[in-house]
């Protein structure tokens, strides 16, 4: 873009009657890869015309972008809410709320979208992954296939129906998606390793390691490649080519606890006296790389202090203050300096004691700060003060669940999907 059409977006951005110009130069930021920077122009956009779904659209995405889940989604209800029935809201919350482990609700707002646009593919690759996610295989499969009737020579769309052929040991099908996405794909490694993982499954071992040999030729530097092929000679005994490929593995990604479990077995295997009159446990054999997420545990939270009361709060509302400091607190939040974002965000309540908002992101951040107590405090006051929040809901969901209460967790699920449906 030429200096001379830049000055030109830069003096719509400026013009306050203008909530275009704003868009144009925020979407104009994003193209560039300037996206923290687009934010104020999409926020001044929203200002200038509340009622504008591209404004609230454009800044969720861009939320999105930068890793910010949770806010985006409330920025996608704004959009869902000005846009009932609209396919592209409800896509984009539904993304949204899989990257922030919401599947159930994903998978509600992936279906409704496609009430409206039934062949989206999008749509239907999502909700796919999203049912894989909650362990539903054969709707996972299902989206799938009928995305990859859409578009069949997607490479990745093959891989990630393997994926799921294969924990259903259905290795045949499997197999065959994954040779479409070597055809497709050929010089892939990460293509070669899924496939040489279903050779193994089905016994045909020297297809296997050819296969797993090849992506180490392609991709020299890929740890996952040399476990796959050290885990696969261990369980054809070659106790010593295993012991060297699961070396350098480790070599490659020191923390790769796996490899090096594998690599410990094979090491005893290879010394006589340490495993005479013993029988050696074999590995869980590496087929693909999978993607592990685990919540961290729940710890016991520290007795709380006595949060204010509401009757001590500044009596006289500063708006303006407290969504500068709920905006600062947010940004600390997703920076992961939980401590400070409370600083901010006590801040922003003390300005206006009736702020949601604010109260909604404390409790999060005491969430994730494992104060647990502190943390269904605020949660509690922010769906006392809007009974409708759904991301509220949604918080205290997981804030329950790390206190135990599995019942309440799921309740509130369930009131955040209801909520959610109706916008």
């Amino acid at each position: 873009m030429n200096g001379l059409a830049l000055v030109f977006l830069a003096l719509l951005a400026t013009d306050p009657a203008t909530s275009r110009g704003h868009l144009q130069l925020a979407a104009e930021l994003v193209q560039r890869g300037h996206v923290e920077e687009a934010l104020p122009h999409y926020t001044q956009a929203i200002k200038l015309r509340l009622d504008n779904p591209d404004a609230w659209m454009g800044r969720g995405k861009a939320l999105a972008m930068l890793g910010r889940y949770r806010d985006a989604i409330d920025d996608f209800d704004q959009a869902v809410r000005l846009q009932p029935g609209a396919a592209e809201p409800l896509i984009e919350r539904g993304f949204a709320y899989g990257e922030a482990g919401a599947f159930t609700l994903a998978v509600d707002d992936l279906t409704r979208s496609l009430r409206a646009e039934p062949s989206n593919g999008r749509a239907l690759v999502l909700r796919g992954a999203a049912y894989a996610k909650l362990g539903l295989r054969a709707k996972a499969i299902e989206d799938f296939t009928r995305a990859l009737e859409l578009t069949p020579n997607d490479a990745q769309l093959h891989l990630a129906r393997a994926t799921i052929y294969a924990a259903e040991d259905r290795h045949r099908e499997a197999l065959a998606d994954r040779e479409a996405a070597v055809r497709l794909l050929p010089g892939s490694a990460e293509a070669l390793l899924a496939r040489g993982g279903s050779y193994h499954a089905l016994g045909m071992h020297a297809q296997g390691l050819a296969d797993r040999s090849a992506a180490i030729s392609l991709k020299p530097d890929f740890a996952e490649a040399w476990c796959a092929r050290g885990s696969a000679y261990f369980l054809l005994g070659d106790y010593e080519k295993s012991a060297q490929d699961l070396e350098q593995a480790v070599r490659l990604k020191p923390d790769y606890e796996e490899a090096r479990n594998v690599l410990a077995k094979a090491r005893q295997a290879l010394v006589p006296a340490v495993v005479v009159g013993e029988k050696a446990t074999e590995p869980e054999s590496i087929v693909e790389a999978t993607e592990k997420i685990a919540a961290p545990a729940p710890a016991k939270a520290p007795e709380p202090t006595p949060l204010p009361p509401a009757a001590n709060a500044t009596r006289n509302a500063d708006p303006k203050s407290a969504a500068l400091h709920n905006q600062r607190g947010r940004e600390l939040l997703n920076q992961g300096h939980y401590k400070e974002a409370v600083e901010e965000l006590t801040a922003a309540i003390e300005a206006q004691p009736d702020f949601a908002l604010a109260y909604n992101a404390r409790g999060f951040a005491y969430h994730l700060m494992r104060d647990t107590a502190r943390a269904l405090a605020d949660l509690d006051q922010a769906i006392r003060l809007n009974p409708a929040y759904a991301n509220a809901y949604l918080n205290r969901s997981a804030a329950r669940n790390a206190a135990g209460d599995k019942a309440g967790s799921a309740a509130d699920e369930a009131k955040a999907r209801e909520l959610s449906a109706k916008k």
